[in-house]
């Protein structure tokens, strides 16, 4: 026989069983809802990738014609800016390629390439060797040579037409020194720093090419978009100017700019860069 305890219970069983059954629904419905929302959520994001993609491609192939253009004028705007320079390239044997670069953009503008690629920091003078064969071209004990001493002598030689060159003959003979491409006539007329050596820009070397530094003579310091030594920063601290992108059409004409004197400054792609490149190029 039921009682009142029995149907309050029973009450109580199915007020419990709607609770139940609507919390079940309620959260069917919010994970349905949820679905639906992720399911909008992922179609739109679909769709703005596709025309983020589309977009992509696009500038990427105006960037593409861009380049060529550029690589196509570039040889235009650079040409004769250093008619009857040679400019000497101070390299080391980790940057050759930057060297290579540096030449190439030389020769386009017109001019002529001195490379002179030492083989250690402050012109290999932790070489015994090397040091034995400037103490004996110079005259003096090994122990007072220094690397001021050098750079005032190469100034000599390779900034003097028809001067005779003992001092460079004497750090070729010792393995200090490769060098080639300026003639017994020729001086230097400019120059490019991409000598590197641990990954440290030379300070020598900077100090060599500002001794080259005078009226109508010009020094940067350079650097790839492919690798970044330095040279160009270390050089534009030094007082001098620099190009970090000398590979690109951008960068063969500012370091054709900066040699041939048009210019001044740090320019390219890279932090504390000036500019992209010398701008008015033709006048203001």
């Amino acid at each position: 026989m039921y009682n009142l305890r029995y149907h309050i219970a029973s009450l109580v069983a199915v007020f419990l069983a709607l609770t139940v059954g609507l919390l079940l629904g309620s959260i069917v419905v919010e994970r349905g809802l949820l679905s639906s929302q992720q399911t909008t959520l992922v179609e739109g994001l679909k769709v703005e990738f596709e025309n983020l993609r589309s977009e992509s491609a696009k500038l990427q192939a105006a960037n593409d014609i861009l380049g060529a253009f550029a690589d196509d004028a570039a040889p235009g705007v650079v040409a004769g800016v250093l008619d009857g320079r040679t400019i000497l390239v101070l390299a080391s044997a980790d940057t050759a390629d930057t060297a290579a670069r540096a030449s190439e953009a030389i020769r386009l503008a017109g001019g002529k390439v001195a490379l002179a690629t030492f083989a250690g920091p402050a012109f290999a003078l932790d070489d015994p060797a090397v040091v034995a064969a400037v103490a004996k071209d110079l005259g003096v004990l090994e122990s007072t040579i220094d690397a001021t001493q050098v750079v005032n002598v190469l100034a000599a030689e390779w900034g003097t037409p028809d001067a005779p060159r003992p001092l460079t003959k004497a750090l070729i003979d010792s393995g200090g020194l490769k060098f080639q491409g300026l003639t017994a006539t020729a001086t230097v007329g400019g120059t490019a720093i991409t000598a590197v050596y641990d990954g440290v820009p030379d300070p020598w070397a900077i100090q060599l090419a500002r001794a080259f530094v005078s009226e109508g003579r010009f020094a940067l310091g350079v650097d790839t978009t492919k690798r970044t030594d330095g040279s160009a920063q270390a050089a534009k601290s030094a007082g001098l100017s620099g190009v970090d992108d000398v590979d690109t059409a951008m960068g063969r004409v500012s370091l054709a700019w900066v040699l041939s004197g048009r210019a001044e400054g740090l320019f390219g792609t890279r932090e504390g860069a000036s500019a992209r490149y010398p701008s008015p190029l033709f006048g203001k």
